[in-house]
């Protein structure tokens, strides 16, 4: 038999009809009768085997069974989320603690106690022996020294921040100024929008925030628990802990804050717990 017969024997084989028929035990009626080929019951197994393969893949992806058929892989997968979950909370945590920090830093400027960043160490004085024999003087330089004590200030009782000059924040018109008796412990200047706010002299950014009243807020600390406070600003240019210098932009000019009323800068100066006029030290 060559090849050619035999695949026409195979061929007839696979499309000989054959009759299944299902039969009443008792009564032997026909109840069901299917024709079926070869070839039609390897093409109805082959579609039984796809589709009950179908439905396995279905099970092990789409359902919690996937849990059990990848469990190592999950478990490597849930291990690395947990340890960037325990990483972000670490780091939140940190922030939550600079973040107390710095509010307590500005209640203590707030209060006039010293800022917990100024560290300046102090001379110790106790050990400093005052047991000296004063230099003889003539009786006309005595007498020059005592007019001088009466009709002089003496420059060594004058405090640095008298003889500090800060750099104006901000160009513009003052729209509004300081104001004990309204409660208006600022100067309001008056500027075109998103114009640069700069810093009045260098320091630490202690605070930036935002309120309904007064919009974006930036709080800067200076030297001799001096504070200086920008408000209604249309956009923070520092982060809280960033170190400024004296003329650098730190926020744009805004009307944010329902307390605002055009673009504007409601800037004020703290010393010690205490609001100061800004126009006594800075030039606008």
């Amino acid at each position: 038999m060559n090849f050619k017969e035999y695949r026409k024997k195979i061929a007839t084989k696979s499309l000989t009809k054959y009759v299944l028929v299902l039969k009443n035990r008792e009564t032997l009626e026909d109840k069901l009768s299917i024709t079926l080929t070869p070839l039609n019951l390897i093409l109805l197994l082959s579609g039984i085997f796809v589709l009950f393969a179908f439905i396995i893949l279905f099970l092990f992806t789409r359902t919690p069974l996937r849990e059990y058929a990848y469990r190592s892989q999950n478990e490597t997968f849930y291990k690395n989320e947990f340890l960037k979950m325990n990483n972000l909370k670490d780091s939140l945590m940190l922030k939550i603690e600079n973040i107390e920090k710095e509010r307590q830093n500005l209640l203590n400027i707030l209060s006039g106690n010293d800022s917990i960043y100024q560290n300046v160490p102090l001379t110790d004085t106790a050990n400093v022996s005052l047991d000296f024999e004063a230099d003889k003087i003539s009786e006309d330089e005595a007498k020059f020294r005592e007019e001088y004590e009466k009709t002089s200030q003496n420059l060594a009782e004058i405090s640095p921040f008298e003889l500090k000059t800060f750099f104006p924040p901000l160009k513009g018109f003052i729209t509004d100024t300081f104001n004990t008796e309204t409660n208006h412990f600022a100067i309001d200047i008056a500027s075109a929008k998103n114009t640069a706010i700069k810093s009045i002299g260098n320091g630490t950014v202690i605070a930036t925030d935002w309120t309904p009243e007064n919009g974006n807020i930036i709080i800067i600390q200076h030297s001799d628990n001096v504070i200086s406070v920008y408000k209604h600003s249309s956009a923070i240019l520092k982060k809280s802990g960033s170190y400024v210098s004296a003329g650098e932009p730190i926020a744009l000019v805004g009307t944010t804050g329902e307390l605002s009323s055009g673009y504007h800068l409601h800037f004020e100066m703290w010393k010690n717990g205490t609001p100061v006029n800004p126009k006594d030290f800075i030039i606008f």
